[in-house]
């Protein structure tokens, strides 16, 4: 099937080719490896056809087969191998979704100890794959609008909410910003707050050190490894955006002078800002 009107919806502004949010559909040959890229947020794979193993933070070699799915929870390192063919689909989390999903997922009872990782599979069942088909057909049709992307995760939600109990659902969600330990959803909700670690700490009523020992429990880094890696990839994502002027990316990321943010880019990314947004256009226009 092929989208009608091409060129109108690619001039459109709701219109996307590539996106941090929203869905990706994928398919593997056999040992072929992907890795997922969730710095922005939380996501979910859905194993279509076949079957394939993941690493999953500390978690290695578990398997995912033919109509099941796992949730990620943000900044996890993941990656999966397909044992056979396999098509997946990758549905990267909007936190834009109305509030009554939200609230949904907040209420979701949280589970007890420790959760074996094998708990968090579920089965797709029936009615949620024709949602995934649906909008494996739209993506293969070239049909991305933004708002399809919101709608079809909207319509997710509330086949979950119909069809999966609370039990299946606050294990498999057990990791979700919205219900993890209070220190880590308290991080990912304030990081952008803050000027220092020690202004961190204080909001997070902590000594420093307690902090510092939390944070890389948490997150396994340090809060400054962490936060530099948060800042570059502020700065990546606005200087893709080039309605943005540099002066106000330096201005909202709290550079002392133009040509201190420029030293900045020198120094992260080996090449200015304006070379920068250059070879991002480049790539895009590919």
């Amino acid at each position: 099937m092929e989208i009608l009107y091409l060129k109108e919806h690619l001039s459109c502004l709701n219109y996307r080719m590539n996106s941090d949010l929203g869905f990706s559909c994928h398919k593997l040959d056999k040992d072929d490896v992907y890795l997922i890229d969730n710095s922005q947020s939380s996501c979910t794979l859905f194993v279509i056809q076949g079957e394939v193993i993941f690493t999953l933070g500390k978690y290695e070699g578990m398997r995912i087969i033919q109509k099941e799915m796992l949730f990620i929870p943000q900044n996890m390192k993941t990656q999966f191998k397909s044992v056979t063919a396999s098509r997946c689909i990758l549905l990267f989390w909007d936190k834009n979704v109305s509030v009554c999903d939200k609230l949904f997922l907040s209420a979701l009872p949280i589970k007890e100890g420790k959760a074996d990782i094998n708990d968090g599979i579920l089965p797709i069942r029936s009615c949620l794959m024709n949602v995934l088909e649906s909008v494996n057909l739209y993506m293969d049709a070239k049909l991305l609008c933004k708002h399809m992307h919101l709608l079809k995760q909207q319509e997710i939600l509330l086949v979950l909410r119909g069809f999966y109990t609370k039990k299946e659902l606050s294990v498999f969600f057990s990791s979700s910003t919205y219900i993890r330990k209070p220190f880590e959803r308290f991080v990912l909700e304030n990081y952008t707050k803050i000027g220092s670690i020690k202004e961190f700490a204080h909001l997070c009523n902590m000594s420093e050190r307690s902090f510092n020992r939390n944070f890389h429990s948490s997150f396994g880094q340090s809060p400054y490894q962490w936060l530099q890696r948060k800042k570059a990839e502020q700065v990546e994502k606005m200087i893709g955006t080039p309605e943005i002027s540099f002066k106000e990316i330096a201005e909202k990321l709290g550079f002392n002078t133009p040509s201190h943010f420029t030293a900045y880019c020198q120094k992260v990314f080996g090449m200015s800002p304006t070379q920068l947004r250059e070879e991002m256009e480049l790539k895009k226009s590919k």
